[in-house]
């Protein structure tokens, strides 16, 4: 146990105190980076202890002295928007900084839905990459990395300028708003990408934070325990990691096993049917048989073809697709058919919780010509041609971890504000998600000493089977946690509710998405008279068997959209039990009623996984989901 301890201090020492006795300047201050405009700009890094440094720009000179543990802080005065200059920091060493520009600076973070990048399939891709040719919009990407301590430094990452070679890769929602940004107030812009896909709020917040919020205190304990060797479980289980995703998205060692093949005998095969409601596990082989009479170029189509998927038909390879790929009708050459007997082989995984599901109802078949073969149903089953993939502990899922290694070493950077997508991974602890989240934008604000700066963030985007019911809904009231949040200070919400889609986590629409960040920004931010919200419940009356609703933020007036009706309101009385309302704006309020409820109680609009809303004010944007029950 001494040992262990012993070992934790050293990589304490290691990461913090003795890094600092060299000069080193932290590795988000490099070439082509964007400081924030008008404002004090904070400079910081290391040198040996009580060691003069000296920084230097066009005609500004600046002197200050490391202190005992050699750390040292700086800040440049207010500059205009523009450059290029050249920063040059001195001490015991020399760095120099070009083509440093001055602008605007915003943090975006969150999980996969600001992680998701401009090249990966969004709406209007190629046209978005076409038009990315501006210099002055400049990302760094901090690199994936954990840490049970904080850290005072990233490992790697360089400035980048927005060009078609590099915005393939930037997040595609803080692309569309810092675009926005530049074109509108002309100033360049820069963007910490900050963010991983599938974490939850918690990995982002400090664990001597943590232990104070309601549902987080155990964890933030463990992950506070000293007496853990955690380099070495992390080391393991990056080890254990690699080998797992050399399995998941290996193209070519698994074809030994031969299950691909046509005459591949699968008669020991269990059998299962497509689309499957209870999940698969492991390396998954699927193979099913149909008959043709005649040959013709084919097409095929599953409705959902998993996440790491190869498919083989008669031995051949005919599609292959990774989990960020969207599902597809498949083309099939004649010449990889055969009159008779056919055979489909599919080889499927889950990487992310090994919980597969394989197939769409209504979207699994085949069409040779004029004969259409439904292919939902029996196909045989095996999950142990290969050896399971090793357990993995995903520990970026851990309280505090990417606070450590991601956030900490860039928390100081002067930035204007910061913008978040996330709370999907929260859902199934909905109920403690508001003061989560108003932890982590407080400590944010804290560790970065710029006061209450401006926080916006997207409400989940609609998402999953939507029913022709009312229903309780835990997405809602993550959706409605995020809202209530909106009682902090300096922050802003903007709400997705209708660019979603039922069948991916991951809505493409991200113009959209950005755009409405944008006009929060522009509101809280740059103090702009607009229109930043769609309408929000204000306060309702009750008149016999009809409710009134009236709402804030309802611009040039309230409209009905997408629908024929104003769907998405229901009603309950004294028996909780909601009923679709038939609505019907009337100047700056909705008149709701509903037959099965004489002495309405209480209201929902848009309370669902997948909501069909229509209530939009005139300036095209959604109204916020909301109830008045508390049951």
């Amino acid at each position: 146990m001494r040992r262990t301890i012993l070992s934790f201090m050293l990589f304490l020492m290691m990461n913090g105190i003795l890094s600092a006795q060299e000069f080193k300047v932290p590795r988000i201050f490099s070439d082509h980076m964007v400081l924030q405009r008008e404002v004090p700009v904070r400079l910081w890094g290391w040198d040996r202890a009580n060691g003069k440094i000296t920084i230097s720009m066009d005609d500004v000179v600046i002197s200050t002295v490391t202190d005992a543990q050699g750390r040292w802080e700086a800040y440049l005065p207010k500059q205009n928007a523009g450059g290029a200059h050249t920063i040059t920091i001195k001490g015991s060493g020399e760095k120099i900084l070009n083509d440093v520009y001055f602008g605007d600076v915003w943090m975006a973070g969150g999980q996969s839905n600001m992680e998701w990048v401009v090249g990966s399939n969004i709406d209007h891709m190629d046209a978005e990459i076409a038009d990315s040719n501006y210099p002055e919009i400049r990302f760094f990407k901090v690199a994936r990395k954990l840490s049970v301590v904080p850290l005072d430094d990233l490992d790697s990452g360089e400035w980048k300028e927005a060009n078609p070679e590099h915005v393939k890769n930037f997040s595609a929602v803080a692309w569309f708003f810092a675009k926005r940004n530049h074109l509108e107030k002309g100033v360049p812009v820069g963007i910490i990408d900050d963010n991983w896909g599938g974490t939850p709020a918690e990995s982002w917040v400090p664990t001597n934070r943590l232990i104070s919020v309601k549902g987080y205190e155990e964890a933030a304990y463990t992950f506070n325990n000293p007496e853990t060797d955690w380099p070495t479980l992390f080391a393991e289980n990056d080890r254990n990691n690699a080998v797992k995703y050399q399995q998941v998205e290996d193209t070519q060692e698994f074809l030994k096993y031969g299950a691909h093949l046509f005459e591949y005998d699968d008669s020991s095969w269990e059998e299962i049917r497509l689309p499957n409601n209870e999940s698969m596990q492991d390396f998954i082989y699927l193979r099913k048989s149909f008959t043709l009479d005649n040959l013709a170029d084919a097409k095929l189509s599953f409705g959902h073809d998993g996440k790491w998927t190869v498919v083989f038909i008669n031995g051949i390879q005919v599609h292959s697709k990774i989990w960020s790929d969207d599902p597809k009708v498949l083309d099939i050459d004649k010449s990889h058919l055969k009159k008779g007997k056919n055979v489909i082989a599919i080889r499927t995984v889950e990487d992310w919780s090994n919980d597969a599901f394989f197939g769409a109802s209504g979207a699994m078949w085949i069409q040779v010509g004029d004969q259409k073969i439904n292919l939902e149903g029996t196909w045989k089953f095996n999950n142990r041609i290969e050896p399971p993939y090793p357990k993995v502990v995903r520990y970026e899922h851990s309280p505090g971890t990417l606070f450590n290694a991601m956030i900490n070493p860039v928390a100081g950077y002067t930035i204007n504000g910061a913008i978040w997508y996330q709370g999907e991974s929260n859902v199934n602890k909905n109920q403690y998600y508001k003061d989560l989240f108003m932890a982590l934008i407080d400590e944010w604000r804290v560790r970065w000493n710029q006061g209450p700066f401006p926080f916006m963030y997207v409400q989940l985007a609609n998402y999953q089977q939507r029913y022709d019911y009312p229903t309780d809904s835990d997405w809602a009231k993550l959706q409605e946690a995020q809202a209530q949040t909106l009682t902090l200070t300096n922050t802003g919400m903007a709400t997705a509710i209708d660019i979603g889609d039922a069948a991916d986590i991951h809505p493409r629409n991200k113009q959209d998405v950005g755009l409405r960040l944008w006009l929060q920004a522009k509101h809280l931010v740059y103090g702009e008279n607009i229109i930043y919200s769609g309408p929000m419940y204000r306060g309702h009356v009750i008149k016999e068997n009809k409710v009134e609703v009236s709402f804030d933020h309802v611009g040039k007036g309230l409209m009905q959209k997408n629908f024929d009706e104003l769907v998405g309101f229901a009603l309950a009385g004294e028996d909780q039990k909601f009923y679709w309302a038939d609505a019907v704006i009337e100047g700056d309020r909705v008149i709701l009623s509903a037959p099965e409820v004489p002495q309405p109680v209480a209201i929902r609009y848009g309370w669902a996984d997948n909501p069909a809303v229509a209530l939009y004010n005139k300036e095209g944007l959604p109204a916020v989901p909301f109830r008045t029950d508390r049951w």
